[in-house]
Formats: structure tokens, sequence, C-alpha cells
């Protein structure tokens, strides 16, 4: 794989994840989407979500709820885009929040690797590359609740 397919499949997914297209990521502007369920998004994601930042450093592509669209809108076009992601930013777009009940919760960041900077290297273990159909086997129901039914592991 090179740098190029890797962006291009990254891309791929998180325009599955929020809505969008994968062009949506390259833009100069911020893009606002209401968030929707999405069959092909990752399965760990509770869509629809009220309010999701992601951006690939060009710009901000924020998923939305009706109901934080404007706000999330004003916010998200009021700083640079890395600023929106730092502190003490972060804790203003967490006072817009406290109005409809939320607050910032989780923050992630992920690293595309560079193949031109990866190189082999010997290894006395038995190597695999695993594809979709090395896991559809562990898509048990036990873990569904982690996912999908936070309350009702609670009981």
């Amino acid at each position: 794989m090179t740098n190029k397919d890797i962006l291009e499949i990254a891309l791929q997914q998180s325009a599955y994840d929020c809505n969008c297209k994968e062009n949506d990521f390259l833009s100069e502007e911020n893009i606002v989407t209401i968030s929707k369920a999405n069959p092909k998004a990752r399965k760990y994601i509770p869509l629809p979500l009220e309010c999701d930042l992601v951006s690939y450093g060009n710009n901000i592509v924020a998923q939305v709820s009706e109901r934080t669209k404007s706000m999330v809108t004003k916010y998200i076009n009021q700083y640079k885009v890395h600023c929106c992601f730092e502190t003490p930013n972060i804790n203003v777009l967490n006072d817009l929040l406290v109005p409809f009940d939320m607050k910032v919760c989780f923050m992630a960041e992920y690293f595309l690797p560079d193949m031109t900077k990866i190189k082999e290297l010997d290894c006395d273990y038995e190597l695999r590359i695993l594809q979709k159909s090395d896991f559809e086997d562990l898509y048990l129901e036990q873990w569904q609740c982690h996912q999908l039914k936070k309350k009702a592991c609670l009981k």
C-alpha cells in the first residue's frame, strides 16, 4: 500500500462515519453535516451523534444534531482549525454544550503511517495479514452490551 492508498481508505471510512463526502475533509472550508446512522460506519460509533469534530488538518468536518448545528457551526468558524481541539478553546465548546445537558467527552487522535519510512524487520514469529472475514467470528452478542446497550449493562 502507498500513502495515497491509506489516505483514500481513511477518508472513505471517515466519510461513512461523518455522513459526508471524502473530499469534504480536503476542503479549505469547514463542513457541517447532520449525523445519521450508517451501516458502513465503524461499529463502535453510536450514530447519530450530537457533536463530533474531525480534521485531517485542512478544515473541520463537524457532524451534529439539528439542535447543536448552529452552536457548533459558530464554534468551528470562530477559531483556527487546530485551536478548536485545544484548551482553552475546547473549554468554550464544553460551556456551549452545557445547555444541551452535554459536555466534551471522548477525544482521540489517529495517525496514518508513512509507508516510505516503514521498513521490514526480521522476526522469528509467524506473521499473517488478517482480512475482515478473519474477525467475523469475534462479533458475538456478548460484546454488544459494551457497544450498543450501555444502560442495559448497568442493570
